[in-house]
């Protein structure tokens, strides 16, 4: 009996003790729907933040104040009442706080064309490391990952590598289980979760990686006191990601970074010297071309 009572004590003391890794928003974006009833999305909002706070992600002990920011919606164009089954596209974006500052970065911003999945009231989440459970649990496993990836590349070279592992078993599975849109290397559209894990772990791609960990770690961390330095580092990262551009111009980690960082940008170079502005404009207009005229902002601000 006295056994009984410990180990019912410590499960206890682990649910109460344990952290999440993400601070996490979830919106379920269902105006295209004709339906009376809406509170199933609802219960889904509260569903894929439950099971996203309950799991642990990172394999470090992550503080209240350390929560990795995730935001994600979900825009469903259909809605089978009787299977559950929705098709919708998802918005993902995941940010990292800047140090000394009360900003937050953007990582990724993502748009997800086939975040297709199956819900059904009082539907389980259940997940296991390496096994496929359902759709759902498979996309958001993935995007946890992935995020988490970006992250640590950002902190330290190269240290997303485990979490990228993580992501690439998971749309492994998921092609064996599912092959789902978005799971697959086939498909018109460049923004996949194929070509977003491929593309991160393809050596020829490398020097992107480098660009996050130089960008933020060197630039956007030390900028509050050193702006000059900071905008250095950040011309630096930018020539890392030209050299991606220079061997695959249409490649999805280049649309990744500019979809994410492209604002941002904008806004660190408005500011910066006489010296500075057209450089950054030369090269960002280079390797961003469709959005070229975005950056002359640049060069008007005084």
């Amino acid at each position: 009996m006295r056994k009984i009572f410990f180990v019912l004590g410590l499960l206890i003391s682990l649910l109460v003790n344990a952290q999440p890794d993400f601070n996490i928003q979830v919106r379920v974006t269902d105006n295209q729907i004709e339906i009376t009833d809406r509170s199933i999305f609802r219960r889904l909002e509260n569903d894929i933040k439950t099971f996203i706070s309950i799991q642990k992600w990172s394999l470090d002990k992550v503080l209240p104040a350390e929560l990795f920011d995730l935001t994600i919606e979900i825009i469903p164009s259909a809605y089978n009442q009787t299977t559950g089954e929705i098709t919708a596209v998802a918005m993902i974006q995941c940010r990292r706080p800047v140090f000394g500052t009360n900003y937050n970065t953007i990582l990724l911003n993502f748009r997800d064309e086939n975040f297709n999945f199956t819900y059904l009231d009082q539907q389980r989440f259940d997940y296991t490391d390496g096994q496929y459970g359902t759709e759902i649990t498979g996309l958001l496993a993935f995007y946890c990952n992935y995020c988490l990836g970006l992250d640590y590349d950002s902190f330290g070279q190269e240290s997303g590598t485990p979490y990228f592992n993580k992501a690439a078993q998971i749309l492994s599975l998921a092609q064996a289980k599912s092959g789902g849109a978005g799971w697959t290397a086939f498909g018109r559209n460049l923004r996949t979760r194929y070509n977003l894990i491929d593309n991160i772990l393809n050596e020829r791609f490398k020097t992107i990686r480098l660009a996050y960990y130089i960008y933020h770690r060197k630039g956007m961390d030390i900028f509050q006191k050193k702006p000059l330095e900071a905008r250095k580092q950040i011309f630096k990262a930018i020539e890392e990601v030209k050299k991606v551009y220079a061997i695959a111009p249409n490649t999805v980690m280049l649309l990744m970074f500019f979809d994410s960082k492209r604002d941002e940008i904008i806004n660190i170079y408005k500011g910066a010297t006489a010296i500075e502005k057209p450089k950054i404009v030369e090269i960002l207009s280079e390797i961003d071309i469709t959005n070229a005229t975005k950056y002359e902002a640049i060069l008007q601000e005084k």
